[in-house]
C-alpha cells in the first residue's frame, strides 16, 4: 500500500511528527516553517507515490506483503510472450471477422448484409492493430506477418497484403499458409500466372492447400462471370487460360496424364 489516498491515517500522523521533529531540530525559523514544511511533504509523498514502492516500505503494513501489481506483472512478459499475446488476440479478431463474413452472406436484406460487413470490416481493423503490434515486439514473427496479409487482403489493401506475405517467405521460406494466401491476393489483382505457379508449387508440397487454393480459383471464375467480362482486370494470361487451368487440374486430380496436359497447356 502507497501512502497517498489509500494510505491509513497512521501514516500520515507518522510522517507529520517526523517532519516537526526535524524542524525544531534544525530550528527553522518559524515564519518560514509553513513553506518548508509543505516543500518537505512534497517530497516525501514524491517518493511515496513513485511506481513500485510498497507499503512495507513506506513502513507500512497489511496487504499480502508483495507489492505485486498486474503492472509489475507485464514488465516481467517478454517481448516474445508479449507478441504471442498480441498476436493471438489477432486471430481471435480474424474468427470473430469470418463470422460476421458469413452472417453478410446469408442476411436476408441488403440493409442487414451491409451491417455484417461494417462489422467484420471493424474486426479486420482490430485484427491489423494486434498483428503490427506481436511484430512490433517480434520482428522475425513469420505467422504474424503472414496474418497480417490476409488482414490487409480483406481490407482491400493488396500491396499492403503482398509485402507481408513475401516478408513471411523471406522469414520462413517454403510456408505454406502465406504462399496459398499471396496466391488469392495475386487473383484479386489479375496476376493468374502468379497464382498458377503458387498453386504447382503447392502441389508438391502441401496438396492440402494446393486444393484450397484451386477452390479459391474456382471461386474467382465465378465472381468473374457474375460480373461480366468488362469489369475483370487481368494483368497475366487471361481468363480463360485459367479456367482451363482449373478444370484440368479438377477433372485430372494431378495424375500423370492431368500433369502432362498441364505442363503442354503451361
Amino acid at each position: 500500500m502507497r501512502i497517498g489516498t489509500q494510505s491509513k491515517p497512521g501514516a500520515r500522523f507518522f510522517w507529520h511528527n517526523h517532519i516537526a521533529i526535524v524542524m525544531k531540530q534544525l530550528e527553522v525559523d518559524p515564519v518560514k516553517l509553513p513553506s518548508l514544511r509543505s516543500l518537505i511533504w512534497t517530497a516525501v509523498l514524491s517518493v511515496a507515490l513513485a511506481p513500485g514502492v510498497s507499503a512495507a516500505a513506506a513502513g507500512g503494513g497489511g496487504g499480502d506483503g508483495g507489492g505485486g501489481n498486474s503492472s509489475g506483472e507485464r514488465t516481467l512478459r517478454s517481448p516474445e510472450q508479449d507478441a504471442e499475446r498480441s498476436y493471438k488476440r489477432g486471430l481471435r479478431e480474424r474468427n470473430s471477422a469470418w463470422k460476421h463474413e458469413k452472417k453478410a452472406r446469408e442476411a436476408s436484406s441488403e440493409k442487414n448484409r451491409k451491417r455484417e460487413e461494417s462489422k467484420a470490416k471493424k474486426e479486420w481493423l482490430e485484427a491489423v492493430k494486434h498483428y503490427r503490434k506481436a511484430i512490433s515486439k517480434k520482428p522475425k514473427y513469420a505467422e504474424a506477418h503472414s496474418s497480417l496479409g490476409y488482414a490487409l487482403r480483406k481490407l482491400g489493401d493488396y500491396s499492403g497484403s503482398l509485402n507481408a506475405y513475401d516478408r513471411a517467405l523471406e522469414l520462413k521460406p517454403g510456408y505454406a499458409e502465406a504462399i496459398e494466401y499471396r496466391a488469392e491476393a495475386y487473383l484479386a489483382l489479375g496476376r493468374l500466372n502468379d497464382a498458377a505457379r503458387s498453386y504447382e508449387k503447392l502441389h508438391r508440397s502441401d496438396p492440402e492447400k494446393a486444393q484450397q487454393l484451386l477452390s479459391a480459383m474456382s471461386d474467382w471464375l465465378e465472381e468473374q462471370e457474375r460480373e461480366g467480362a468488362e469489369n475483370v482486370v487481368v494483368t497475366q494470361r487471361s481468363v480463360e487460360w485459367l479456367r482451363v487451368f482449373v478444370d484440368m487440374r479438377n477433372a485430372a486430380g494431378q495424375g500423370k496424364e492431368g500433369q502432362s496436359a498441364a505442363k503442354a497447356n503451361w
